[in-house]
């Protein structure tokens, strides 16, 4: 027979289980930092809001809608930038974060494309979302946002094991090109921006590889280390540990610039191949957005990026922040998105 406390004990587990499973399924949480105190006092307008943005504006908390469960960086660095905000002048209210998982992010992408475009709902925006925008029938895309933000970007990077013959991207190439569909690069994905980066360079090359599809990176390093792979490509913040053990080596990064982590290290473009692999992680909206307020909002978020709390905050979480404007962000989206429809028409991949 249960006794009164056991029921108690047990009415408390199931609650504590209950509010784990709603994480993950389209739940919402408030970020959890309240605006600054008010006054009665009359205040100066805000050098950040521009002409044409409702006083009142934001009149109530604007959703963040994120493609994935809750806990990784990009999440963690939002919540940090809009703690920030709401403390400014003029905001009475905050954010609220909505996690929309699944069919690989296109759910939260889609969501939040198709929200009304009045400023209230933004959404993560990152570069990868750009492959599915050109090879389905979505209501996201390059074309298809009103862009706010970029957060971060992490350099993509190829790389061998420590002893591996290879020491450059060139002689990588040349053997594959030797050896056609031998040489084996290890990704997380064939059609992610690891698998299309390798399709580039087989583009501009001539070289075939052997491209294979591991489930996480953790699998990869293991078959590097073990001898199974010739080279991996993955984000260089996915392979830190093992850079600095020096148990394998980057022959190349994707960025237009060198990596400050590895500054002896070429990028593909200094290696000869005109391929750039960074993933952005933007914040946008629907496509739409009254332009003051797009504008107030890229404001908000570039003052608090550049606010020295918050990047002592970022650096503490080795967070790769990379700071853009909107405009700068589109230029780039749209030019990664030409990219991506160019390769898919000539070779589609779905």
């Amino acid at each position: 027979m249960i006794n009164k406390k056991t029921k108690t004990i047990i009415a408390l587990l199931l609650a504590v289980v209950m509010c784990f499973a709603l994480v993950g399924c389209g739940s919402s949480s408030k970020v959890p930092a309240q605006p600054a105190a008010q006054t009665n006092e009359e205040k100066p307008k805000s050098s950040l809001r521009p002409e044409g943005v409702p006083d009142d504006f934001p009149n109530k908390e604007i959703e963040w809608i994120y493609a994935f469960g809750p806990g990784s960086p990009m999440d963690a660095y939002f919540r940090i930038l809009a703690d920030k905000i709401q403390k400014m002048e003029g905001w009475k209210h905050g954010f609220i974060v909505t996690y929309k998982e699944g069919a690989s992010g296109r759910i939260g992408w889609n969501a939040f494309a198709e929200a009304k475009p009045d400023g209230y709902t933004l959404g993560f925006a990152p570069s990868a979302m750009l492959i599915s925008a050109v090879s389905e029938d979505v209501s996201y895309g390059a074309d298809k946002m009103s862009y706010i933000i970029n957060t971060m970007s992490d350099p993509g990077a190829i790389g061998v094991k420590a002893d591996s013959p290879y020491n450059t991207l060139q002689d990588l190439v040349d053997a594959a090109k030797a050896n056609p569909g031998k040489i084996t690069v290890g990704v997380t994905s064939t059609i992610g921006q690891e698998g299309l980066t390798i399709k580039l360079i087989e583009k501009a090359s001539g070289a075939k590889f052997n491209v294979v599809a591991f489930d996480g990176e953790g699998p990869i390093f293991a078959a590097i280390l073990g001898g199974h792979l010739d080279a991996f490509c993955l984000n260089i913040s996915d392979a830190t540990t093992y850079i600095e053990d020096g148990s394998i080596r980057i022959i190349a990064t994707g960025d237009e610039k060198r990596s400050p982590f590895l500054p002896d290290v070429p990028t593909y473009k200094e290696s000869g191949y005109d391929v750039i692999q960074l993933n952005m992680r933007g914040i946008g909206g629907p496509k739409g957005i009254p332009e003051p307020i797009r504008q107030y909002l890229e404001n908000c978020f570039i003052a608090a990026a550049n606010d020295p709390e918050v990047q002592a905050k970022a650096a503490e979480m080795k967070i790769p922040v990379d700071t853009l404007t909107g405009a700068e962000l589109e230029a780039k989206f749209k030019a990664i998105a030409e990219t991506y429809r160019k390769l898919y028409e000539e070779d589609p991949w779905n």
